[in-house]
C-alpha cells in the first residue's frame, strides 16, 4: 500500500478527539460532591479513538479504530481503566491495510480479491456501542461481527457465536432493543446482494440463535442505524438516503459512499408486526435519522418519537478532514410521527425547539410506553465557540432544561434509575466529558430531575468523544 498523506490538523490533536495512552491498570479519578450511595457499577463505553497509523487513515469518524473505557464506581470512590480495542481491523490499519469494508473509508484490494469476494468480508471495529446480551459483554458496530469483551479487563476475547443462518452476512445494527416482559433480544439487520433484505430478528439474551419475525426487500436499501420497538410493532425508518445493493457488488468504496439523497422520494416508515410478520408503509416528509427516541401505542396509532436531520449532510459533516476543520453540528430535531393504519401519510410535529443528539430515556420503564422525559447531548458551534450541553426535554410539553459547565464537550447521558423511585426522572445522569484545553476528562453525575451536577470525578486522560454504553450495575 503507498503512503498516505497526513491530514493538514490532525484530528488526534483536538478536543473532544484527544487521545492519552491507554490506562489497563485502573486509576483513581478525582472526587468532588457526593456520589449517590446507591449509585454502584460501571458505566463502559466504546468509542473511536486511532485516526491514522503509518500507511493508514480512517476518513470517517465512525472508522476511528475503538478503544473500550470504564468507571467503576464504589464506595464514595471512582476508578477509571482504558484499552484498545483487539480486532483484525485495528491489526489490518498497524501494518498499513484496508482489506476490509468499513463505513466510509475505502478498502485497497486488488482486481482479482474483488472478482472473487464480491462482498468484501466486513470489519470488527466494534466503535459504536457496548451492551450486556445475557451473561457477556458485547462491543458492537453495524456489521456482521461483534465482539464479547472481558468485563474486569476490557480485552476481546473474540467473536460473538451466533448459530448459522441467514443473516451471517447481514449488517446488524448496533442499538438492539430488549423486551423485558418477553425476555428477547430485538434487533434489524441488513442484507446486501442483487437486493436489500431487511430483517427484524429475535433471541433470547443468553442465546445466539437468530428467529427472524419478518422480512421485506428493496431495490435501494435505506441507511439503518436503529429503529423504533413496541410490544406489538418494530418500525424502520427507511429515509431518502439509500443505495442500490448491485452497486455495492465488487466494489471498494465505503459503505457509506454508495449511498445517495433523494429527497423527492420522502421517507418511508415500515412497521412490521411482530405477531405476524405483516409490514405496512406510511410516508412523510424527506427526514435523515441516526436515532429513534421511543415508540408506542395510542389509540389505535403507532407512535415514533426520533431525532431529525433535514438531510444526509451530516455525514459528510462527519468526515475527518471536514471535522478537523470544523466540528459538526449535532443538534437534530425531535420529531414525533403519528402513524395510522390505513392512512398513508404519517402526522409530524416537532416536540421541541433543543436540538440534541445521543438520546437516553428510562428506558427499562418506558421503552415501547408513553413517556415523558428524553435527555441526550446538545452539541455545535453557537456565537463562535463549540457549545455542550446536557439537556432534558419534556415531550408532553416541548420544555427543555440544561446542564453545562463551559470548560466540557460531553456525548451521550446514560439515565440510571433510582432503585425503589417510582417518578420516571427519579435517577441520576453518568455521561463523560472531553475537557476542552486540559489533557483530561471527567464523569459527570447530573440529577435527571433537576439537571443540578450531583458529583464530579475526573480522570487525568483525554478520552475522545464517543457514542454509547451501558451502566453495568454492582451485583448486591
Amino acid at each position: 500500500m503507498s503512503a498516505v498523506a497526513p491530514f493538514p490538523r490532525s484530528i488526534e490533536a483536538l478536543s473532544p478527539f484527544r487521545r492519552s495512552p491507554e490506562l489497563p491498570e485502573s486509576v483513581a479519578a478525582s472526587v468532588r460532591g457526593e456520589i449517590p450511595e446507591w449509585l454502584r457499577g460501571e458505566l463502559v463505553r466504546t468509542c473511536p479513538a486511532v485516526f491514522e497509523t503509518s500507511g493508514w487513515r480512517a476518513e470517517h469518524w465512525f472508522d476511528g479504530l475503538g478503544m473500550l473505557y470504564a468507571f467503576e464506581i464504589g464506595d464514595s470512590a471512582v476508578a477509571f481503566r482504558s484499552r484498545l480495542l483487539d480486532s483484525e481491523t485495528a491489526r489490518d490499519a498497524s501494518v498499513g491495510k484496508a482489506r476490509l469494508a468499513t463505513f466510509g473509508t475505502p478498502l485497497v484490494r486488488s482486481l482479482w480479491q474483488r472478482i472473487v469476494e464480491p462482498v468484501p468480508r466486513i470489519t470488527d471495529n466494534a466503535n459504536v456501542n457496548i451492551v450486556k446480551l445475557g451473561d457477556e459483554l458485547v462491543a458492537m458496530t453495524e456489521s456482521n461481527r461483534q465482539l464479547v469483551i472481558d468485563q474486569a479487563t476490557l480485552a476481546a476475547r473474540g467473536a460473538v457465536g451466533y448459530e448459522k443462518d441467514e443473516l451471517g452476512q447481514a449488517v446488524m445494527s448496533a442499538h438492539p432493543h430488549f423486551d423485558f416482559e418477553r425476555q428477547r433480544v430485538v434487533n434489524v439487520a441488513t442484507k446486501i446482494g442483487s437486493q436489500g433484505v431487511i430483517s427484524i430478528y429475535e433471541h433470547e439474551p443468553k442465546a445466539r440463535r437468530r428467529d427472524i419475525i419478518g422480512s421485506f426487500s428493496r431495490s435501494q436499501v435505506p441507511y439503518i442505524h436503529s429503529f423504533g420497538l413496541t410490544p406489538a410493532n418494530a418500525v424502520i425508518v427507511a429515509h431518502p438516503f439509500a443505495a442500490k445493493p448491485v452497486h455495492m457488488l465488487w466494489s471498494n468504496r465505503g459503505f457509506i459512499d454508495h449511498f445517495e439523497w433523494k429527497p423527492s422520494e420522502g421517507t418511508r416508515l415500515v412497521v412490521v408486526n411482530r405477531s405476524t410478520g405483516r409490514t405496512r408503509e406510511h410516508l412523510t416528509d424527506p427526514l435523515f435519522v441516526f436515532h429513534t427516541v421511543n415508540a408506542f401505542e395510542r389509540e389505535g396509532r403507532t407512535i415514533l418519537d426520533l431525532l431529525a436531520y433535514s438531510s444526509a449532510d451530516v455525514i459528510s459533516a462527519l468526515r475527518v478532514d471536514r471535522m478537523s476543520a470544523s466540528l459538526p453540528d449535532l443538534r437534530p430535531s425531535l420529531v414525533r410521527l403519528s402513524l395510522r393504519e390505513g392512512r398513508e401519510r404519517a402526522e409530524l410535529e416537532v416536540s421541541s425547539d433543543t436540538g440534541f443528539e445521543f438520546p437516553s430515556t428510562n428506558y427499562r420503564r418506558v421503552n415501547g410506553r408513553d413517556y415523558r422525559f428524553v435527555w441526550g447531548a446538545s452539541d455545535g458551534p453557537t456565537h463562535g465557540e463549540y457549545a455542550s450541553a446536557i439537556v432534558k426535554i419534556d415531550v408532553e410539553t416541548g420544555g427543555a432544561t440544561s446542564f453545562a459547565d463551559g470548560e466540557h464537550v460531553f456525548g451521550e447521558p446514560v439515565f440510571v434509575a433510582r432503585p425503589g423511585g417510582s417518578a420516571e426522572d427519579d435517577g441520576v445522569l453518568v455521561t463523560v466529558g472531553s475537557h476542552k484545553s486540559r489533557s483530561s476528562s471527567t464523569l459527570a453525575i447530573l440529577d435527571a430531575k433537576t439537571m443540578s451536577l450531583v458529583a464530579a470525578a475526573e480522570v487525568p486522560s483525554a478520552i475522545p468523544l464517543g457514542f454509547h454504553g451501558s451502566f453495568l450495575r454492582a451485583r448486591a
